[in-house]
């Protein structure tokens, strides 16, 4: 039986997953994943509000979370373009080598 309490635990287990591989992975692909899992743990929240405590006549949860859904899209297309500029800049998508993007290489002074 599906409760808003065991909804909500699965929407938690899902973020906490998500920030998991978020803080411990080293790629940038896996990084983006990691995000969208989150994303989709607060939507899981998000229809599961809507659904007990304003009943299934409501939608307006279903609206919000259409919009999430647009909004992860872009966001998924965006950081995916940013990505491939990296790779194709360094040949590398590691998150080492986007936190040294803006340094001098060693060696010369800057401006």
């Amino acid at each position: 039986m599906m409760t808003l309490a065991n909804a909500l635990t699965v929407s938690l287990l899902l973020v906490l997953v998500g920030a998991f591989g978020l803080l411990h992975r080293r790629s940038l692909i896996l990084v983006l994943l990691s995000v969208e899992i989150i994303l989709n743990g607060v939507n899981l929240s998000l229809i599961a509000f809507n659904y007990f405590a304003w009943g299934a006549a409501s939608e307006m949860g279903h609206y919000l979370y259409m919009l999430s859904i647009g909004v992860a899209a872009v966001e998924a297309a965006v950081g995916l373009a940013m990505v491939i500029a990296v790779f194709r800049a360094n040949r590398d998508v590691s998150r080492d080598r986007v936190a040294t993007l803006g340094e001098a290489p060693a060696g010369e002074a800057t401006p």
